[in-house]
């Protein structure tokens, strides 16, 4: 007590990444952190318990996910403001990648209170460093659009981007997107599927767009368990021609025929009205 004001140190609050499959991936310093903090904050207790009994972690677990209200969120920051230390696990892998926390984290630094990541297994990172393609430069989009419209608007949007692209699917949808990957993306594209990762059926369907439909046909186990998908980058020669091309003509759709949005799409292409007018007749 300093001039009749009690002095408390801050907490912290430890961003724990678990296994995704295996539990001989769980790290000797996720295992000491849950072991030390005050409690820990799940997404999914069951299977955090799981976990607890297997490495003997004798910890209290509290429940903490998407509908977590703003409440809890403020209870969590005071609670780690008066010296309690605090973990957060999500269902498996790293938390905050499409896993909760994200509103925690930004609550937290408000305050000034320190975080510490316990770096540990990753499925899009996994996937992407087996995948065989290139992991220099890449992004993660988390879950694809479940809505065929919107889907097919997220690929046009991408569908130029020299990066690596990572996504995850549901096994539900998996047959549909791939489906339409085919009809929105150039075919020679490389795609990898990887699936159940660390798991006793582990398992990459390494390919081009075009070997999709043959894929979805004789393979029906891809309808089940967790699905990461890695995408080769654009390898356009003149992909930003092409992506001012499509972007033209979705805008132009709405309002012009076929014709007249070649016309124009012309303008500031290398082809001709005709040549572009065949392209999105297809479409």
């Amino acid at each position: 007590m300093i001039g009749g004001k009690i002095i408390t140190t801050k907490g912290t609050l430890y961003l724990v990444a678990t296994p995704i499959g295996n539990l001989k991936d769980f790290s000797y310093r996720g295992v000491e952190v849950l072991n030390q903090v005050d409690f820990v904050l799940a997404e999914n207790t069951h299977k955090t318990r799981i976990l607890f009994e297997r490495f003997n972690i004798k910890n209290k677990i509290s429940l903490f996910n998407d509908f977590s209200s703003k409440k809890k969120i403020n209870i969590l920051v005071k609670k780690i403001l008066n010296g309690q230390n605090i973990a957060l696990v999500s269902d498996a892998g790293t938390p905050l990648i499409s896993d909760p926390g994200s509103e925690l984290v930004k609550a937290i630094l408000k305050e000034h209170i320190k975080i510490v990541p316990i770096p540990g297994p990753s499925s899009p990172i996994s996937a992407l460093v087996a995948s065989g393609l290139s992991a220099e430069k890449f992004s993660f989009h988390g879950f694809l659009p479940k809505k065929n419209g919107e889907l097919k608007n997220f690929l046009e949007e991408i569908n130029f981007d020299k990066k690596t692209q990572i996504f995850f699917e549901s096994p539900k949808r998996i047959k549909k997107t791939l489906l339409i990957f085919q009809k929105i993306l150039n075919n020679n594209r490389k795609i990898v599927i990887a699936r159940e990762l660390t798991k006793i059926y582990e398992e990459f369907y390494r390919g081009k767009i075009s070997d999709l439909k043959k894929v979805i046909d004789e393979t029906p186990e891809i309808e089940k368990g967790e699905l990461v998908i890695i995408l080769e980058g654009s390898k356009d020669k003149y992909s930003l021609e092409l992506h001012l091309e499509s972007i033209l003509y979705k805008q132009l759709k709405p309002f012009l025929s076929l014709r007249q949005i070649s016309k124009i799409i012309s303008k500031v292409s290398s082809k001709d009205s005709k040549e572009i007018y065949n392209i999105y007749k297809k479409k």
